[in-house]
């Protein structure tokens, strides 16, 4: 099916213009925390692309989205004759710290290699094992990303043994104890309602555990 649109024709496979491809200009969906320069998305691809004026928007889409950083990328040729190439970045929700290598996971439960030219403000992660399922990691690392306040405030997640998880925030010296992921969601709730109560009356800075394993309590422990 060809859809006429500005003089130019589109199909699902291929992109026709009247006239060769002037440039190759690669657009960010978001310019900040660029993991990847706009060079090396050009390198991706073949020189011949300007020589054109027929394109294979497939193969191209797929040569970009071969990169590491990639999540997506849409490609078009402007009424101009230039061919713009949008591309969205895969969106790391946390950083795994390992013996030998260090690594991103991101909001799809996939690994992420780490860039040289941008490191991601999301939460650490220690301690890092076989016992711990790479499910149950993604997990509580999608629970912070999506929740305003824990995104703010977690600076690190610790696996432990015996499926036992504890967090350290930004402002504060103290360990958080979640132990077993089960009933994150109510801990969470019991835990903000005590912080913030905390906070006001200033004693948040007295403690160095406070403790969610028990049901329905907040056990802290003074320095």
């Amino acid at each position: 099916v060809l859809i006429l649109i500005g003089g130019l024709f589109y199909s699902t496979n291929s992109i026709n213009s009247k006239r060769n491809i002037s440039d190759i200009i690669v657009d960010f969906e978001s310019t900040n925390k660029l993991f990847i320069t706009q060079d090396s998305i050009l390198k991706l691809l073949p020189t011949s692309f300007l020589n054109k004026k027929s394109v294979d928007i497939n193969y191209l889409e797929s040569l970009v989205n071969s990169n590491g950083f990639i999540k997506n990328s849409e490609a078009y040729v402007s009424i101009e004759g230039d061919l713009i190439i949008k591309v969205q970045q895969r969106n790391p929700i946390g950083r795994i710290i390992s013996e030998n290598s260090t690594f991103y996971i991101d909001d799809e439960s996939k690994i992420m290699t780490t860039s040289k030219i941008h490191s991601s403000r999301v939460p650490v992660i220690f301690n890092y094992s076989e016992s711990f399922s790479h499910d149950k990691i993604y997990q509580m690392c999608d629970l912070i990303d999506s929740d305003e306040f824990l995104k703010k405030n977690v600076t690190r997640i610790n696996f432990l043994k015996n499926n036992y998880i504890t967090l350290n925030f930004r402002d504060h010296d103290f360990d958080l104890v979640i132990g077993e992921y089960k009933n994150i969601k109510k801990k969470v709730k019991n835990f903000k309602a005590f912080y913030h109560a905390a906070v006001d009356n200033e004693s948040i800075d007295k403690y160095s555990k406070i403790n969610l394993q028990f049901e329905n309590q907040v056990v802290c422990s003074n320095k």
